[in-house]
């Protein structure tokens, strides 16, 4: 089943038991408390955050909230939020076990009754195993030979096992950490100067360590610069965008958006991701 980005109890009481208009007027059922398994975060103080109420966060299966490890089976929301969109419901974005939906005044009770009704029939799939060509029959067709006779659950399978072996979770989260971060060569504006001026050349991710950008690179999700220009190549960066190489030839027809990466395909056929660094 799909679940929202909650806490499953508040001050001991379970969310479902709580009066909604006693849910709305109270910051304790949107707060994230320190240290607390659910959500992961680190670093700050009780009542420091809030979840914003107007925003509708739900998290596929596939990691375990309690402990943070991968589970043997997961749902990539990506494959939710492609299946929503052939059905009409267009998410605002999605992350590896996450999808997010924006509540605005213009929303109705019959708008929520169909996104229920949708994410409803997408878990009856997944229970009943149907065929990729009945789910999501657009990525199908443009990919026939790839998931010839593929079910949904293998296609669930596939993408999580890649997310688990990778460590893709982790890696994300390296990212941004002060002891991962990339070091810095330059300012930005110098390193920038330098790819106006050419002085740069394409150099595949995966040749990349020890390298400075000339651009920023930014992957989505999760949608934030990684590298800026001046900054060397290498570490958990790097590691992330070969584990979205991976899945570029791996699973047709789920490429996250690449800002400053370039797909390029190879004399073999594969996808390379490349990047342009200051030349040496």
């Amino acid at each position: 089943p799909l679940f929202r980005s909650i806490p499953d109890e508040v001050d001991g009481e379970r969310w479902q038991d709580v009066p909604t208009a006693t849910i709305a007027a109270d910051s304790r059922y949107f707060s994230f408390a320190p240290r607390a398994a659910w959500h992961g975060f680190e670093g700050y103080e009780k009542d420091q955050y809030l979840i914003d109420p107007c925003k509708l966060l739900l998290t596929t299966p596939g990691i375990d909230a309690a402990s943070g490890q991968y589970a043997d089976f997961g749902i990539p929301a990506t494959i939710l939020a492609n299946y929503l969109r052939e059905n009409g419901v267009v998410p605002e974005k999605c992350d590896l076990n996450s999808i997010l939906f924006l509540l605005t005044p213009a929303e109705s009770l019959e708008k929520m009754a169909h996104l229920v009704a949708k994410l409803a029939q997408f878990e009856q799939h997944i229970r009943e195993d149907a065929l990729l060509r009945d789910v999501l029959p657009t990525i199908y067709r443009k990919n026939a030979v790839r998931y010839e006779g593929y079910t949904l659950r293998r296609l669930c399978l596939e993408m999580h096992q890649l997310y688990a072996s990778n460590d893709v979770k982790d890696l994300q989260k390296a990212m941004f950490r002060q002891q991962s971060l990339p070091k810095v060569a330059m300012n930005p504006q110098e390193a920038n100067s330098e790819f106006i001026r050419g002085n740069v050349e394409l150099v595949p991710i995966a040749e990349a360590e020890g390298r400075i950008a000339a651009e920023g690179a930014l992957p989505y999700p999760p949608g934030v610069l990684c590298v800026v220009p001046g900054e060397i190549w290498g570490g958990a960066v790097q590691r992330y965008f070969l584990a979205l190489e991976k899945g570029l030839n791996l699973l047709p027809g789920f490429s996250p958006e690449l800002q400053g990466v370039y797909s390029e395909t190879d004399e073999k056929g594969e996808k390379r991701l490349m990047g342009y660094m200051l030349t040496r």
